[in-house]
Order: C-alpha cells, then structure tokens, then sequence
C-alpha cells in the first residue's frame, strides 16, 4: 500500500484482505457538501458573521474558527491522501478532517466512538456506576463559554461537592472508613437547539460501595 501527501510518499505491506474475503470492508468517502447542515453553513456563515459585526457582537474567534475547519472537513479540495495497492494498483483519495470538538457530525461521532471504547477497555473500572449532570444557570454558562478558567473552577467545585456527600452515604450507611471516588467528566457545549450549555457535566463516578 502506498500513501501520498503532496510530494511525499510511503508505503505500507498490503494487507491480505485487501483483495475479498470475509475480512473486507468497504470504505465509503465521506461527503460533507452533500449534507443540508453543511448547505446552510456554507451560505449563511458570512452573512450571518456580517450582522455580528454590525451589531457589534463579533462571534468568538474559536467559534469562527470552528465553522470555517468544519466547510473544510472532508473537501478533497482542501487535501488528502492518497493510497494506492502496489499488489492490485488500486487507487483511493482520503480527505483530511477538521478533529474539531464542536458540531462536525463525523469527527465527532468518531472521538464519541474512541473515547467509549477507551474508557470501557482501559479506564473504567468492573463496578456499579453513577451519572450525574450539572446544568448551570444561563448568565453563568455563557460565562464559562469564554472562560476556561472558570469553567475548571466549577467543575472542581461541583466534584468535590459531590464526592464528599458519596463519602458521608459510603460511611453511613455502609460503615466504610476511606471510601474512594473517581470521576470521567465530559462539557457539553450546547444543547439539542444549539443554544449555549456551557457546563453539562456527565461524570461517571465509582460507586463508593
């Protein structure tokens, strides 16, 4: 196998799979410009940060910068790989993606997908566990959207809040003397709407018992 980028080229052993069997999978490019979400990101974007502007409310450099990596994500036109079978000579060009946190519906299924089997295969301990959310009021989400500092300040506050009160059940109702916790935290960013939701915390904690 060989891969191209740009003026760069390695190669790879061609996997035995490649030409049939059981084992074979078939790869299907992903086509952004097709979808309607990307439709209308593409067409309203600039307008949309031009009434921004004019108002005076310029979007959030990040913000612009999402969108802007998210009409690049998976455009041939903005680079690929190229792989080629030296076996069989066949040819297939990979588009970079965009790896964005924000709203990019294939990379982040991807990361969602990654970051599951990870916590399952080599985090997550075999115990009972927990889910709690923490939704925040309005004026503070959309401070802690500009403000990373905070938002780690809250959510270590919301964890040692939560540990302590997982401890004092552990001990009394179970009679543990050193109960441990421990906590995966994931932020959501907005909710189903698209409006700011800033802080909405997914902790999976260990059940102290």
């Amino acid at each position: 196998m060989v891969f191209q980028n740009a003026s760069q080229t390695t190669h790879a052993p061609h996997s035995p799979d490649a030409q049939g069997g059981s084992a074979q999978r078939t790869y299907t490019r992903h086509r952004p410009e097709e979808s309607v979400l990307y439709n209308v990101i593409r067409q309203e974007l600039e307008a949309f940060l031009a009434r921004a502007q004019a108002r005076e409310q310029s979007v959030p450099r990040f913000i612009e910068q999402e969108f802007h990596a998210f009409l690049r994500c998976g455009i041939l036109a903005h680079g690929f790989l190229r792989l080629r079978c030296d076996d069989c000579g066949f040819d297939r060009l990979v588009p970079f993606s965009c790896k964005r946190r924000g709203f990019c519906p294939s990379c982040g299924g991807h990361r969602m997908a990654e970051s599951a089997a990870h916590l399952v295969d080599r985090v997550l301990p075999e115990v009972p566990i927990r889910q709690w959310v923490l939704t925040l009021p309005y004026p503070l989400r959309y401070r802690c959207a500009y403000d990373a500092r905070l938002t780690s300040e809250v959510l270590r506050a919301f964890l040692r809040a939560l540990f302590a009160e997982l401890r004092r059940r552990a001990r009394q109702h179970w009679e543990m003397r050193a109960p441990q916790c421990g906590a995966v935290t994931f932020i959501q960013r907005f909710a189903t709407e698209l409006r700011s939701d800033a802080l909405r915390a997914l902790c999976a904690l260990v059940d102290p018992h």
